[in-house]
């Protein structure tokens, strides 16, 4: 059985001025806070890993490298499964310019933002499911994955019972143990 670390990246200045942060532009580095928070969370982190797996964006890359400051032998690999959703042309616009029926489509996980160019939960849903059937599972390893707020709020619908970790906040970390491929 494969153990699955998430932790969700630190906090950027489009996370703090409440704007939709997908995997278009701006694609910011962590603020001061959010270095801070993955700081605190790395050596909080009790497991070592045999693998560290990111999202090749910017907030998750750096996310990565801060936490491999207390494992620097650990492999890093990047993975584009684990990019956030695409939100289209909705990218970098405050939550307060988008429309509320869209706000609420995605608190209940039922988005679909591919008339804005972006992605549908079911395109994002293949994607984690892709990744997590990439991994030997059944192996008894403990990798740490390096992503962002939707695609855990995704894992916790897929897992309900299976995922732990509480409020999904930056640098927040949620633990999977799995030993089963998905069906897609």
């Amino acid at each position: 059985m494969m153990k699955l670390i998430f932790i969700r990246h630190g906090e950027t200045d489009l996370n703090k001025e409440l704007r939709l942060q997908g995997q278009r532009d701006p694609d910011l580095e962590l603020n001061e806070t959010g270095k801070g928070e993955i700081a605190r969370t790395r050596e909080a982190l009790i497991d070592v890993p045999s693998k560290i797996y990111a999202s090749p964006l910017t907030r998750t890359r750096e996310t990565a490298r801060i936490v491999m400051e207390r494992f620097p032998t650990v492999p890093l690999i990047f993975s584009d499964d684990l990019k956030e959703r695409d939100f289209g042309s909705l990218s970098g616009k405050l939550r307060s310019e988008v429309a509320q029926e869209i706000l609420e489509n995605d608190l209940e996980g039922r988005y679909d933002y591919r008339p804005f160019g972006g992605e549908s939960i079911d395109e994002v849903i293949l994607r984690i499911k892709h990744f997590l059937n990439e991994l030997p599972l059944e192996t008894d390893e403990i990798v740490f994955v390096v992503t962002h707020r939707g695609i855990i709020r995704i894992l916790y619908d897929l897992f309900p019972n299976e995922m732990t970790g509480g409020p999904v906040l930056p640098g927040s970390v949620h633990i999977l143990e799995l030993n089963k491929k998905l069906a897609t």
